[in-house]
């Protein structure tokens, strides 16, 4: 009876620590996906500091994503991000842990006004964007950080504040 106990004992304790052991650094995040980003841009007409904040939101964007190691020691990786009916983007990423870290990159997205329907009326942001993403089982979520610059009606506007996310979920 005592070897029976002290077997099980040893299997829970071995159970225990290969449920623990997640995976950190690049393996957590390696992989093929698909993903959404969405959200606001909080803005005030250029040089105007004194002006009150207003929001407008990103046209989301959908599409695969892949993420690969370019160096497992260091954890430095590549995201790319191939948007349907639009660009690519290619974001310098590293892995620490749980976490990672997209580098800044510089690219063009575009806007929703209230009220304007059409993709010709819509306006177009120089941004820079950077991030960090966690990963929850089989789903990636980004919080991304905005900051540039745009014209509306004849008024140039720049980005002070972001609330921009991107979920990504693992084709399997």
């Amino acid at each position: 009876m005592k070897h029976i106990l002290s077997f099980l004992a040893a299997v829970a304790v071995i159970l225990f620590v290969a449920c623990a052991c997640e995976k950190e650094g690049a393996p957590r995040f390696e992989g093929n996906y698909t993903f959404k980003t969405g959200g606001t841009l909080s803005s005030r007409p250029s040089g105007d500091t004194s002006a009150e904040l207003s929001d407008i939101a990103i046209v989301p964007e959908s599409g695969q994503m892949d993420i690969i190691t370019t160096d497992k020691s260091s954890g430095d990786m590549i995201l790319t991000m191939n948007i349907l009916g639009g660009t690519v983007v290619t974001f310098s990423a590293k892995a620490d842990g749980m976490t990672l870290t997209l580098s800044a990159v510089k690219r063009q997205v575009s806007l929703s006004p209230p009220n304007v329907s059409s993709d010709l009326l819509r306006p177009l942001a120089d941004v820079e964007v950077r991030g960090i993403g966690e990963r929850f089982d089989d789903i990636i979520i980004f919080r991304l950080d905005y900051k540039g610059r745009y014209t509306y009606s004849g008024t140039e506007y720049e980005i002070v504040e972001s609330t921009v996310d991107c979920v990504a979920k693992m084709n399997r």
